[in-house]
């Protein structure tokens, strides 16, 4: 849904936001099918980055363009949660002004769309809250991953070595040290990637199964 100028406004939103673009496309289609079943299968067409491309797709077929525009959704998203952590409806308002900013030269879309967030039908404010819910799981999820238990009779670890390139390596321990202080809670960058590793595997599990096509 929403997009704005500005980048991510830290190396943890950077991480999370591209593991979890994919999951609020599906959310946002599935709320879209839901209200609207006779848009199963049809498409629906937006510009998203100069050309005009069907929105109505799983994340596996979804153009590049619409996938970068979700992906600035997630940042927007992010930027909500961590702007407005306790507070759900402030936190969908501002990804509804983030949304309005991105798409006011759009005038393929309904004016009605446009109005401020509580004038909006709650089957349109449903969709902003959607980003936000599902941002604030995507966090929770890095958080609950960086929390290490370890029993006091437990069987000795096997260590495989993965290799991560400097670059990426210094990301990781930025990423790590911002979400610490937002969260509270200590991160490590070992506990970060492996958290991101279990996202990607959750997030192309349901790509997957969008994908095959069901038995009659």
């Amino acid at each position: 849904m929403a997009k704005s100028a500005r980048r991510a406004p830290d190396g943890a939103a950077d991480v999370i936001t591209e593991l979890f673009a994919a999951r609020l496309h599906e959310a946002w289609r599935k709320q879209l099918l839901k209200a609207n079943p006779e848009q199963r299968g049809q498409p629906r067409m937006r510009m998203r980055g100069g050309t005009m491309v069907d929105i109505n797709q799983p994340w596996s077929r979804l153009h590049p363009n619409a996938k970068a525009d979700n992906r600035q959704a997630a940042e927007d998203a992010y930027a909500a949660v961590a702007k407005f952590p306790n507070d759900r409806e402030a936190a969908a308002d501002y990804v509804h002004k983030c949304w309005i900013k991105r798409n006011r030269r759009d005038k393929s879309l309904a004016k009605e769309l446009f109005k401020p967030y509580g004038q909006l039908s709650e089957v349109e404010k449903d969709k902003d809250r959607a980003h936000v819910d599902l941002m604030r799981k995507a966090v929770a999820s890095v958080r609950k991953s960086a929390k290490v238990v370890t029993p006091r009779k437990a069987k000795a670890p096997t260590f495989k070595v993965v290799r991560v390139d400097a670059k990426s390596w210094a990301r990781l321990e930025t990423a790590a040290r911002r979400l610490s202080r937002q969260t509270g809670a200590a991160v490590s960058p070992e506990a970060l990637l492996a958290a991101g590793i279990d996202a990607i595997v959750a997030v192309s599990g349901a790509i997957v199964s969008e994908a095959k096509p069901k038995k009659r």
